[in-house]
């Protein structure tokens, strides 16, 4: 096997789907840092969430953000080259998706045209944030700071006004993907497995050969599970799997951080 390169989902796989806890993983993620092993994270989650997240877990690797819309590479991590759009910040930044200003425009203007009523971050105050994703308000706050994507957390996201909302968004260069919890409209181009396919060739290029490892428990997962070299699936809350076809998919009995950490044992 190739040098281990593990790309894994936050909600509802790394950290826990309710609580949001990520307790039951730390001693695993620790051992795994400890034999060099890079941990990228790969969510929905924002660039301001996950460096929350990898602060508390001492990752210093690259992560994807919002769906596969951006990769953030530390500036020394690879020591060599590579082509990227901006930087922010200690990051270079590849992006695939398209700048929030634009989506909130659209948004706006699918919501006129097909008279759906619902609403994202960017409609709300961190008050009413706060109690729809039951998170206190630091943690709220850094949900609502996005760059490539809005999330509808409130409203309607079934009926037929909301299906002529997402055709709108289509033909607009946009799509709106169930994640779980929430619907997240986001660029065409925002993909996990495009993001995991560029990130892993810079890898290659950096260590030779790699073998890749994604963890997932949900729709928006599949096209990370689909790129990887060996692709586990954990349960949901209620013991029970996301129904997904793809080769080779190693459906691991254990709910979220659990199934996480029974996945990840043949690396110890």
């Amino acid at each position: 096997m190739g040098k281990p390169i593990i790309f894994t989902d936050l909600d509802g796989t790394l950290i826990d789907f309710k609580t949001y806890s990520f307790e039951r993983i730390k001693d695993t993620v620790e051992k795994l840092t400890t034999k060099g092993i890079p941990i990228v994270f790969c969510s929905s989650k924002t660039r301001v969430e996950q460096a929350y997240y990898r602060e508390a877990l001492n990752n210093d690797h690259p992560f994807i953000t919002e769906n596969g819309s951006a990769i953030f590479v530390p500036k020394d991590y690879f020591n060599f080259q590579f082509d990227f759009q901006k930087v922010i910040g200690n990051y270079k930044v590849i992006e695939l998706g398209v700048d929030y200003d634009t989506i909130r425009k659209t948004i706006i203007a699918a919501r006129e045209n097909t008279k759906v009523v619902n609403f994202g971050y960017a409609d709300l105050t961190l008050e009413e944030i706060s109690s729809i994703i039951k998170l206190p308000d630091e943690a709220a706050k850094r949900a609502a700071t996005r760059d490539y994507t809005e999330t509808i957390i409130k409203g309607d996201v079934s009926s037929s006004a909301f299906e002529a909302f997402k055709e709108e968004l289509l033909n607009n260069n946009l799509v709106c993907v169930s994640g779980g919890k929430y619907h997240t409209v986001m660029g065409k181009q925002s993909d996990k497995g495009k993001a995991v396919e560029k990130l892993a060739s810079l890898y290659q290029q950096a260590f030779g050969e790699i073998t890749t490892i994604g963890l997932g428990d949900s729709a928006n997962d599949q096209p990370l599970l689909r790129t990887v070299d060996k692709a586990f699936l954990v349960q949901k809350p209620g013991n029970y799997w996301e129904e997904m076809e793809i080769d080779g998919l190693n459906k691991v009995r254990g709910i979220g951080p659990e199934g996480w950490v029974i996945s990840t044992s043949f690396l110890i």
